[in-house]
């Protein structure tokens, strides 16, 4: 995701999912008696999310809150849009990073957050055991919101097997989901949440339908997440995009003839939903 305007225009699922997940555990959340909470968001993106739908369920008296990106661009355009905004704090932040966490971090945190992020990472383990320390020593909780699977990322495995194509995404195996082959994946997620630390925890798989208002909104969608677009010159752009929708289409048993690309379209997908408190 390197073009911020774009993806700020097309995450309307992500924000749903957001919304609907933070709703339901708002009130498992371990708040402190004062009012004081710290907050980090893994993923803000373009911080939009952040703001619109975790920053007005605070505390008002609240101590802290992160917006954290491991994309530098990601999080310069966060603090464009947002740097007006008290205790309002902006870092460039690996999740997945193996290395010690900064110790303006560290165990600093009454909750973690984290919406459409974490599929990005392959060493889910490493992820939460960083989580679990960005958590304060002996409290905390944190709400992971991330795709299992998706149609897209069938599409990408199709799309690298057409030769003009092949030499941008040579690496989409380590871009693929972690869960994305998994038959069950709350189950493997939970094992890892026991075997970070986490005392309490709740993991859901939920099967997700999201209906666009056209394909086209899907396909920019599609577009302002794509991980390989950048390798691949501008001028190409609409034609590696238009024969990814293609093999997008075939994966989910559509034909391109026989669609109407003004009417809604909706698109499958598992998503796990995991609630977790440290004490």
């Amino acid at each position: 995701m390197n073009n911020p305007d774009w993806y700020q225009k097309t995450n309307d699922a992500q924000r749903r999912d957001a919304f609907e997940s933070l709703h339901k555990y708002f009130k498992e959340a371990q708040w402190r008696y004062d009012g004081k909470d710290s907050t980090i968001d893994i993923g803000c993106g373009t911080g939009d999310v952040l703001m619109d739908i975790v920053y007005p369920c605070l505390p008002k008296n609240f101590q802290k809150l992160v917006c954290s990106d491991i994309n530098l661009k990601m999080v310069n355009f966060a603090k464009q849009q947002y740097q007006h905004v008290e205790k309002l704090q902006f870092e460039v932040l690996d999740i997945g990073t193996r290395e010690m966490l900064p110790d303006n971090l560290q165990h600093q945190f009454d909750h973690v957050v984290s919406f459409y992020a974490l599929m990005w990472v392959q060493d889910q383990r490493q992820v939460l055991e960083n989580i679990f320390n960005l958590l304060r020593p002996t409290s905390g909780d944190c709400l992971l919101v991330f795709l299992a699977s998706h149609p897209i990322y069938e599409a990408y495995r199709m799309t690298r097997a057409i030769s003009k194509w092949s030499k941008y995404m040579y690496d989409v195996d380590t871009i693929l989901m972690p869960y994305q082959d998994v038959e069950q994946p709350a189950e493997q997620y939970a094992d890892l949440m026991s075997q970070v630390g986490f005392s309490k925890f709740e993991v859901e798989l939920q099967q997700k339908l999201y209906t666009y208002e056209n394909f086209e909104i899907f396909r920019a969608n599609m577009k302002a997440v794509n991980p390989f677009i950048n390798r691949i010159p501008m001028a190409l752009h609409e034609e590696y995009i238009d024969d990814l929708m293609l093999m997008l289409l075939k994966h989910m048993n559509l034909r391109a003839e026989d669609m109407d690309f003004k009417a809604k379209f909706s698109v499958p997908y598992r998503l796990i939903v995991a609630f977790g408190r440290k004490s």
